[in-house]
């Protein structure tokens, strides 16, 4: 791929910072958010004043119409015809924030950033304290651009019988920043796409472009803003604790609403949509989110996106409630029995682009009717999915979770329903409990692997869980039995512990138990896909 070659120009402060006033230079909205402390914006001035070299900017002149910022630091950026080309910043954005939010700060909020001034007797930069206000060595930043501000505010040294020095140096402070020249590097003749690598290359933190970045710069046109419409989904999802929708996640619904597929080469796609076209596959995936949220927190024990095993479950869900928002009964079922298969089965553990797209074709066609029900190639590994370890942020571990909650458990010491939506809101181990311990295990010559069954995993309250900390099996199953004496069935099985499992812990026999315990999740396991062939 061959650039243009890149175009130095000299350029004085005032000049940069004026474009930017202007609109001809903007921030496109992929660029990082300002990251610089109160430190890193003194010491760019104490360079600037000291004439030190503060690096050059990099521009991409282009009449590509991106989303970009309507400010730059605290200043408001002025609109400009379409037709004219747009500088872009590309690099730069900490060092040209910081010249444009001192020197045009609006002087309101006094603990701003932006509210620096320069000590004309220590010649330093300092942010001012409440009472500094009527020090009279101090110059704001904000009044060197304007020549009658300027004027105005050296007037105030002739109070002072240090007016000749004060004098001086604010002359000093306004020839550094009149004079002080940064080398403005601007590339044409480029499209987004090539003009990413560059971006990455050359910003400071290494972070490449997500899709989603570049996707929100490239569909801005004028009426339609991604980074909205995301902030907008996310939102009418909030209510229900899935307002952490992953940006991505939410880029397939509104690539899915338009027609187009949900994998990378489709999503580019919508760069060609019209605004009134994304405005509307918006719209609709506000719907279908509501909705395909909606089913997941009511039909399933799903009460935050927390334990979702795969986010593409909640891209064809929603795709569905986009085409079918009034499911029948029997789709109903049918979409939460392919939830417990895809999950059961890691079917989008290691989902690939063909996959993807032929799931997708799949719950359209099932959405429009034209098909019963929704296949699941994989089989279920029950033998490895009840033996894998339980580690939560896992697909499978979260599954786990869900699984023990369907069985509205009940804490083992005091009979009380786990409070299922609680511990489901937000990964937190402390809910789960290994029924044999595993400092016991270890200690017994189990290895550390076993030791974290699935199977050996249980739903408790906290204060039982604490109780019961690493007591074993045959001291606290005995106790168990004292406290529930007539309700002890009621509270294992809501643990799936059958009679036999329950002896078996009596005696420490983990490996009977972790057998006995497997038989009743697999009956569950089965209820759930509709018997799966074992």
């Amino acid at each position: 791929m061959k650039y243009r070659d890149p175009s130095p120009e000299i350029l004085r402060i005032e000049q940069l910072v004026n474009g930017v006033k202007v609109g001809d230079i903007r921030l496109p909205k992929f660029q990082r958010p300002f990251v610089w402390d109160k430190n890193d914006i003194l010491k760019l001035w104490d360079s600037v004043y000291k004439g030190y070299p503060i690096g050059s900017i990099l521009l991409w002149l282009t009449k590509e119409q991106l989303a970009s910022e309507r400010k730059i630091a605290d200043l408001e950026i002025n609109d400009r015809p379409d037709e004219y080309p747009t500088n872009y910043l590309l690099d730069g954005q900490q060092r040209l924030s910081t010249l444009c939010g001192a020197l045009y700060w609006n002087g309101k909020d006094k603990k701003s950033p932006w509210n620096i001034v320069f000590d004309c007797d220590k010649e330093i930069f300092l942010f001012p304290n409440e009472d500094d206000n009527e020090k009279i060595n101090l110059f704001p930043l904000n009044k060197l651009i304007d020549t009658g501000d300027f004027i105005n505010q050296c007037k105030r040294f002739e109070a002072s019988q240090n007016k000749e020095r004060y004098n001086e140096n604010a002359l000093k402070l306004l020839k550094s920043i009149k004079d002080y020249k940064i080398a403005a590097v601007r590339i044409g003749d480029m499209n987004l796409n090539e003009v990413a690598p560059i971006f990455e290359r050359i910003n400071s933190s290494g972070r490449q472009l997500t899709m989603v970045d570049l996707m929100r710069a490239a569909t801005w046109k004028g009426g339609f803003d991604l980074n909205d419409a995301i902030e907008t989904i996310r939102t009418a999802c909030e209510s229900k604790n899935f307002e952490n929708i992953k940006d991505t996640h939410i880029l397939r619904s509104i690539s899915a609403c338009t027609g187009l597929g949900i994998h990378k080469e489709d999503i580019d796609k919508l760069r060609d949509r019209s605004s009134e076209e994304l405005k509307r596959a918006a719209n609709e995936s506000v719907e279908a989110y509501k909705l395909a949220v909606d089913f997941i927190t009511s039909e399933l024990p799903l009460p935050s996106i927390s334990y979702l095993p795969y986010g593409l479950q909640l891209t064809y869900l929603v795709e569905f409630f986009n085409l079918c928002p009034k499911p029948s009964i029997h789709q109903r079922h049918e979409l939460a029995r392919w939830f417990w298969k895809t999950s059961l089965t890691q079917h989008y553990g290691s989902a690939n682009t063909g996959l993807i797209t032929k799931d997708l074709s799949q719950v359209r066609d099932f959405a429009k009717g034209t098909i019963e029900k929704l296949s699941v190639d994989k089989k279920i590994n029950f033998k490895g999915f009840l033996s894998d370890n339980f580690i939560l942020n896992k697909a499978s571990s979260l599954t786990f979770a869900l699984l023990l909650a369907t069985n509205k458990p009940k804490s083992f010491l005091d009979g009380t329903t786990v409070d299922t939506y609680k511990a489901l809101s937000v990964i937190n181990k402390l809910e789960f409990h290994h029924i044999f311990p595993k400092a016991f295990l270890i200690s017994s010559g189990i290895s550390k692997s076993e030791a974290n069954y699935h199977s050996n995993i249980s739903m408790q309250n906290l204060s039982n869980n604490r109780e019961i900390s690493d007591t074993k099996p045959s001291d606290y199953f005995r106790v168990i039995e004292e406290r529930l004496q007539e309700k002890l069935d009621i509270v294992l099985v809501s643990n799936f512990i059958s009679t036999e499992g329950f002896e078996a812990g009596k005696q420490d026999d983990y490996y009977t138990f972790i057998k006995e315990r497997n038989k009743l999740l697999t009956e569950k396991i089965n209820s759930l896909v509709d018997n799966e062939v074992l």
